[in-house]
């Protein structure tokens, strides 16, 4: 079932990664320090940016996702975006970077900074939600995959839920980044970003198990086929 806690659940456990990419930027963010409560409100302003964006990506992708659903494509979008993770896992990196810059990919990161470095110079409150909206674009394979997942969903509130579920599940960690750094080790870390490809081939075998429709409840149910229309039954009139 896709929805707010199965959002949560992959938030949450690619919170991690979200500490070795983007923990530089919560801790170079320019936030009160003169109190814990002041690092706080700011942490959690910076943190409430960062789901108000992944909250409108769902909204996108749970709009198609339910034209999908509705129109029966929905099996063929998950066995592709299964099939895409395990080659995305298997290009050299030279080859996916090249990838990116066909993509635009790196056209927006480097929008993505100028707007960092416009507003770090003008902190305020308004500033930390920004920053946080401005990190949430960021290219990111956890992202990626959550909306690959939200693209799945039945319906769009289904979609939205799980997008905003995902920011929410990346917040215990970051928050706890930004008011201390050191919570986190290297190795941890690490570690990880070691499991990382596993859980993304675990993903991977659950979109293509969804996309052949073997009639497996909520992992491979039947869906039905846009090409198949609807039998009409005349009663004969006596």
């Amino acid at each position: 079932m896709i929805g707010l806690w199965s959002g949560f659940l992959m938030g949450l456990l690619g919170s991690f990664h979200c500490v070795g990419m983007c923990g530089a930027i919560a801790l170079s963010i320019p936030m009160d320090l003169s109190t814990r409560l002041a690092l706080i409100r700011d942490a959690v302003l910076y943190n409430s940016g960062r789901v108000i964006t992944y909250t409108l990506i769902g909204v996108l992708l749970g709009y198609f996702g339910e034209t999908f659903f509705k129109s029966g494509y929905q099996q063929w979008i998950a066995f592709e975006l299964g099939i895409l993770i395990v080659i995305v896992y298997f290009v050299p990196g030279t080859l996916g970077s090249k990838f990116s810059r066909w993509l635009g990919l790196s056209y927006l990161t480097d929008f993505i900074k100028k707007g960092f470095s416009w507003l770090l110079h003008r902190p305020s409150p308004a500033t930390f939600v920004l920053i946080g909206m401005l990190n949430g674009l960021l290219p990111c394979g956890f992202v990626y995959m959550a909306g690959a997942t939200a693209v799945l969903a039945d319906s769009m509130t289904d979609g939205v839920l799980h997008m905003a579920g995902f920011g929410m599940g990346t917040v215990p960690m970051m928050l706890a980044t930004a008011i201390s750094s050191q919570l986190i080790s290297i190795k941890v870390r690490n570690v990880i970003k070691g499991v990382r490809p596993y859980l993304a081939m675990l993903l991977a075998t659950l979109f293509i198990l969804r996309g052949l429709g073997l009639g497996i409840p909520y992992i491979s149910p039947k869906l039905p086929d846009p090409n198949q229309k609807e039998a009409v039954y005349c009663h004969p009139v006596k």
